[in-house]
């Protein structure tokens, strides 16, 4: 269940160009604007701002008019605060947060994909295969590497389908793999990469 929902924050509070009158008791230069932002929030986490909104009061008689209702007179003093508002970084904390976070996916996607193709030239003993199943694409299963001699690559292929296209904690055990072994080379790995049927490599061992 996510928690969603909008907050508003209290951003500024200035007074109003002098000369100005409060329109209630006429007294002078006791007119001020306060403005309110409201922004987003996941889980209380502010995403990002989306408006502001403005109130005028007068410091001596203590009425106060929204912006829906207020004198014209105060208006052009009100919206000159309420424009020369910012909305302060807090507010876009969660958008930050979560574009931080994009980037460094992106990033550790591609030292991934840098590592699988490496491993894939070179292929070691304890390297994990993730195997797409030729019969059903949303099948994952793990091909094991017994041994790596040369060109040659001795495998051992899990007895086991789950539809995870992560299926290394669940599959990785000893007992699921066959007994028997099939023997592939590097150029065989590489074109089942290319294809699509091998979809990642974990090296648990160096």
């Amino acid at each position: 269940m996510i928690f969603y929902g909008f907050k508003s924050t209290h951003l500024r509070t200035a007074p109003l160009p002098i000369g100005t009158n409060c329109p209630a008791c006429a007294t002078p230069d006791a007119m001020k604007a306060s403005v309110y932002g409201r922004y987003a929030h996941v889980y209380w986490i502010p995403f990002f701002p989306f408006s502001k909104s403005a109130v005028a009061q007068c410091e001596h008689c203590q009425k106060a008019w929204e912006e829906k209702t207020m004198p014209a007179q105060l208006q052009p003093g009100v919206r000159a605060i309420k424009q020369s508002t910012s909305f302060p970084l807090w507010n876009w904390a969660g958008l930050g947060v979560l574009v931080l976070a994009l980037v460094g996916a992106f990033i550790a996607g591609r030292y991934h994909e840098r590592d699988r193709v490496a491993y894939l030239a070179a292929p070691h003993a304890g390297d994990i295969y993730t195997i797409r199943s030729m019969g059903d694409s949303t099948k994952y299963s793990l091909l094991k590497v017994l041994s790596a001699k040369g060109n040659t690559v001795e495998v051992a292929a899990n007895e086991y389908e789950i539809d995870d296209r992560s299926p290394l904690s669940e599959l990785n055990s000893p007992e699921k793999y066959t007994k028997t072994t099939e023997s592939l080379t590097v150029l065989d790995l590489q074109i089942m990469h290319n294809k699509g049927q091998l979809t990642d490599v974990d090296r648990l061992t160096e």
